[in-house]
This record gives C-alpha cells, structure tokens and sequence, in this order.
C-alpha cells in the first residue's frame, strides 16, 4: 500500500485555510490536519464553515498547551470548542490522552457520539523507556483504535526503539514518530514498516522539529519506491 501523507495546516487567517487545503491536496496529500489551535477562538465559527466540505479528510486539532498546542483561550473555552469540533464530523478529532484522562464527560461524549477519535500523546524532551510508553499505549487504547504517539529522538536508536513499538499495536490504527532531527527516519518507515495510516508533512514551514514538506516526502518515498525498498 502507498504511503500516505497528512499535511499540518496552522494558520491566524480562517479565509486563507480552504486555499491552503486545496493547494496541499494539489501538492499530493492525501489528507489534511487543521490546527485549530492556532487560531483566534473568535474565528473558529468561520474555519469549521471553510473545511465543511473537506472534513471527510480532514483531521480536527485543538491542541493544549501542555502538549505544545498555541489555543489563546482557557482550557475551559478549549474543552467547549472540542465538542463544537466532535459535532462536525471529521475524518478524525485529535484529543490529547490527558485531555480524556482529565474529563470523562468530554470522553463520554466522544464514545456516545461514535466520534473517529484519534488519541495522541507527546514528548517534547526524549523518547521514554519502552515499558512507559507501553503503559501510555495501554491507557490510550481504552477511548480509541487510532492513537498517535511522538516523543523526541536524540538518536537513530530512539527512532528505531519507537518503530519496534508497532509490532506490539495488534488490533490498533498507530501513529509513532519521533521528533528531531534524529527522528525523521520514523516519520518516513512508520508508514512502511509500520502500520500507520498516515504520517504528517508541512505546506512550507515546518511545525515541528524534523518535520518534512509534502513536496519532500513524496519525492523520498519515490526515490524508495524506486530502489524498490
């Protein structure tokens, strides 16, 4: 199966995300995340109407602060604007572990509703120990089949270690990578050699450490499709 890529779109501009939609899908992705989050919340209204039409393949993301998310409201106007997203029907809503962990309302509401809901988990410092991020993967299982986990790769190992964690993802739809420049061989092999269902990419600028353009990315997995790798 094809490799596919998600690309990250963070804009202050809602008029400017369905542009940015169109010309990531014309670059080649197969699908889209809308980082929400880096919007002001007096603009979300006009992104949900903008995306409606693409929403099919688009992954909703409202992403706390605590997990490296630029959300200006408080956490009570994030949770508020959460269910908002739930409502729209996404593809997939990206919802922090700690996030459900915190509010069993919230992940009732998700449950009931049948919501797609991709639960994710980050580290912005290392990659842990494989038996914490076993336990991590443990606890996400418990609210969805898609769990996405990154952590920082400080080595090659790191990256590695975090690929040997698909293996253990039996019955799961996982995304592991790493961030950093020692973790961009998991963003390209997780979906290879791993199962995932996708691996992120940027328009331009890169949102996280390591992260690759879409242009980047399919030229790569051209180049490895090629050498028949």
């Amino acid at each position: 199966m094809a490799a596919r890529i998600c690309v990250s779109i963070a804009l202050k501009d809602a008029k400017s995300i369905k542009k940015e939609a169109g010309r990531a899908f014309e670059l080649g992705a197969d699908y889209i995340e809308i980082r929400f989050d880096f919007l002001n919340p007096e603009l979300l209204p006009e992104a949900l109407e903008a995306v409606n039409e693409i929403k099919d393949r688009t992954v909703f993301t409202l992403r706390s602060r605590s997990q490296g998310g630029m959300f200006l409201g408080s956490e009570q106007n994030r949770l508020h604007w959460l269910y908002r997203l739930a409502e729209q029907e996404p593809m997939l809503l990206d919802v922090e572990l700690d996030t459900l962990k915190k509010n069993d309302e919230l992940a009732d509401f998700l449950e009931k509703k049948k919501s797609p809901l991709l639960v994710s988990w980050h580290d912005f410092e290392k990659t842990p120990p494989s038996d914490t991020i076993a336990d991590v993967l443990s606890e996400m299982r418990t609210y969805s089949n898609y769990v996405k986990i990154v952590t920082t790769a400080h080595s090659i190992e790191d990256s590695l270690r975090l690929l040997e964690l698909y293996e253990t993802a039996i019955g799961l739809s996982p995304i592991f990578f790493a961030m950093g420049d020692a973790g961009v061989i998991s963003r390209l092999l997780c979906t290879l050699i791993g199962n995932a269902p996708f691996t992120y990419a940027s328009l331009e600028k890169a949102l996280a450490p390591g992260q690759l353009t879409v242009q980047q990315m399919k030229k790569l997995y051209d180049k490895m499709r090629f050498a028949k790798i």
